[in-house]
């Protein structure tokens, strides 16, 4: 039985991991002799209430899509409850 709680557990575990993607943060000064990809938005359900103690879905959303275009740097336009914009580059160095 108690082999069976651990599996279970183990199961659990890995399906709740989230991958972060290999897309950095940055200002703006830090991506000047980058190439721009794309801007990159994304809205919040408005019929769910929100939630200001968990992190945004908007966020990550934006930054699984900039690793899709392979960005390497994203700068944040705006970030709010209601939804997230940032301007992704991609970055030789």
């Amino acid at each position: 039985m108690q082999k069976l709680a651990w599996i279970i557990l183990v199961i659990f575990i890995v399906a709740c991991m989230k991958t972060i993607p290999a897309v950095r943060v940055a200002e703006e000064s830090m991506v000047q002799d980058c190439e721009y990809v794309a801007t990159l938005t994304e809205t919040a359900d408005p019929g769910k209430l929100f939630n200001y103690y968990q992190p945004q879905e908007t966020e990550d959303k934006i930054l699984k899509r900039a690793a899709n275009l392979g960005a390497t740097h994203i700068v944040w336009v705006y970030d709010y409850a209601m939804g997230s914009a940032a301007v992704a580059y991609r970055c030789n160095r």
